[in-house]
């Protein structure tokens, strides 16, 4: 095994946790906890997916996600996570395909 295989599959199980994680919460997370009093619940399932997915971010995504955090509640911060997200998962699947 060399050294870019072990490099695909850290940057694939880093993009699969980030975007996977990110849709978990879109499509499970946030509509099972919408319309509570609280936000203690998901800001501790925000916080702990942020602390795990911080070693899969980019320069790009990270300031997204800084903005995200000063504006929780701009739906258009939150999708142009998403897209680029997205955007990262695409080129590294053209990384890997050369």
């Amino acid at each position: 095994m060399d050294e870019w295989t072990v490099i695909r599959f850290l940057h694939v199980v880093a993009m699969a946790f980030f975007v996977g994680g990110q849709l978990v919460l879109a499509i499970a997370v946030v509509p099972a906890l919408r319309g509570r009093d609280e936000d203690t619940a998901m800001r501790a399932v925000a916080r702990r997916f942020g602390i795990a997915s911080a070693g899969a971010l980019v320069v790009l995504i990270g300031v997204l996600l800084a903005l995200h955090v000063v504006t929780p509640y701009t739906r258009a911060v939150s999708m142009a996570v998403l897209a680029t997200s997205i955007l990262i998962v695409w080129l590294g699947i053209r990384l890997t395909h050369g």
